[in-house]
């Protein structure tokens, strides 16, 4: 698979070592950052929703590496609620004040991000987008020039989730879905593809309740229980992160439907990997976060260096089933 330029090669253990090695900073929401801070030193500011999702975590963890291997100086920050939009572009305020020549930044919304990209734009900050995708027209009208957008196919990667769900629904009955902040890219892509894998049942599988529990635990287990309410005969829920399915099966043990209502997620977190093995999970899908990070470094690094970067680099999206967490 073509990145950009030139393939490089991770030597991840050796990156771990030589992190533990510099003693890399690790500050919640001020960031951490790797020592290397000399003159000419490609300086990076990576940008996240909230670190209370263990996904952006994985994504910090492999930035940090690729920043280590490269001599780059990498600040990580992120916003304590994945609503937060006025907190991100705070963020990206601060990163133009320290410095930053590129941003990464994965937004929590798609739109709102864009008038405070262009402000870092103007004072020649490159933008390179992770995981959610800045909306393309939109940025297009306002003038922001993104880098490069690295990410999945969130839509594909919804599909292969819900049609593992709908599987082992055996193929009919009743379906609900969790959705993500509505109007975020990422979040319209995988309600799409549960929909997409619907669709392909020709009627047999039927849509009950789409609700938004904007990523999040508590949320996702009030509006499942409200949903199960509703939908006596639920038999799936099809939750568009881990962390709302999480909550979804939360509500089904309460309500003493454990196996009688199936869950499947996307994000592929431990707790997740966990549910799978007891089986209160059906599937989830990885779609390698530090891999997100590690090539957003590597891509800063390159248009620095005044190398070509391609306008999309993809990650893949992997089901996740119980064969894989058992048989690792």
């Amino acid at each position: 698979m073509r990145f950009f330029g030139k393939q490089r090669r991770w030597g991840w253990a050796a990156m771990a070592l030589a992190c533990v090695l510099c003693g890399c900073r690790d500050d919640a929401n001020e960031g951490r950052e790797t020592p290397q801070d000399n003159s000419g030193t490609v300086r990076v500011a990576l940008l996240m929703k909230a670190r209370t999702n263990p996904f952006f975590d994985q994504m910090a963890r492999g930035a940090e590496q690729a920043a280590v291997e490269h001599g780059t100086s990498l600040s990580v920050m992120a916003i304590d609620r994945e609503t937060d939009t006025a907190g991100q572009a705070a963020q990206v305020e601060t990163a133009v004040a320290r410095g930053a020549q590129a941003i990464l930044i994965a937004p929590a919304d798609s739109k709102a991000i864009i008038a405070p990209l262009l402000q870092a734009q103007a004072r020649g900050v490159r933008i390179i987008n992770l995981d959610n995708r800045i909306d393309p027209e939109a940025a297009r009208r306002a003038g922001l020039n993104v880098a490069t957008f690295i990410g999945p196919d969130n839509r594909s990667g919804a599909r292969k989730s819900t049609e593992a769900l709908i599987e082992a629904m055996g193929g009919a009955g009743e379906i609900a879905t969790l959705e993500g902040i509505r109007g975020v890219d990422n979040a319209e892509a995988r309600k799409q593809g549960f929909l997409d894998a619907v669709e392909a049942t020709d009627g047999k599988v039927r849509v009950v309740a789409m609700d938004s529990a904007e990523w999040a635990t508590e949320p996702a287990q009030r509006k499942m229980e409200a949903i199960l309410n509703a939908h006596p005969d639920l038999k799936g829920v099809f939750c568009a992160n881990d962390m709302m399915a999480l909550g979804a099966i939360q509500a089904i043990g309460s309500a003493g439907k454990t196996g009688q209502v199936l869950v499947s997620g996307y994000d592929n977190l431990e707790p997740a990997r966990q549910a799978i093995a007891v089986g209160t999970l059906v599937a989830t899908i990885d779609q390698h976060p530090a891999l997100m990070g590690a090539r957003g470094v590597e891509a800063a690094v390159a248009l620095m260096a005044g190398e070509p970067v391609d306008p999309e680099i993809a990650v893949p999206t992997d089901l996740v089933t119980r064969q894989d967490v058992t048989n690792p």
